[in-house]
């Protein structure tokens, strides 16, 4: 529930910032005024980690090299690595749509 909830967050975060298309069928942006709270802007760095799992240790080098310089309590430095690479999320969401779901069953 919790890496769902983690995954749900950082969807609505893409979309409410940086897709201005569908990316995500049913996820709308957050209404405007509404920030993202220091709780859910860590829930979505906590999420990235497992998503970043799924990610080609090649391919996708700089991706996860700049992901591993994100300190969690800096959440400008999330935000520009959201920027950055909120495509390849998106491509590694799409590939894997219940990694929250098959996280929570690998742990229970």
């Amino acid at each position: 529930m919790y890496l769902t909830k983690n995954i749900h967050l950082l969807q609505e975060y893409i979309k409410t910032f940086f897709a201005t298309q569908v990316v995500f069928p049913g996820i709308l942006p957050r209404q405007w005024g509404t920030p993202f709270s220091q709780s859910e802007l860590s829930a979505i760095h906590f999420g990235l980690k497992f998503i970043l799992d799924k990610a080609h240790p090649l391919q996708d080098r700089s991706m996860i090299l700049a992901y591993d310089q994100i300190q969690e309590t800096e959440s400008l430095d999330l935000h520009w690595f959201l920027s950055d690479y909120w495509r390849e999320l998106a491509i590694l969401l799409k590939l894997y749509p219940s990694l929250g779901e098959s996280y929570l069953a690998n742990n229970n």
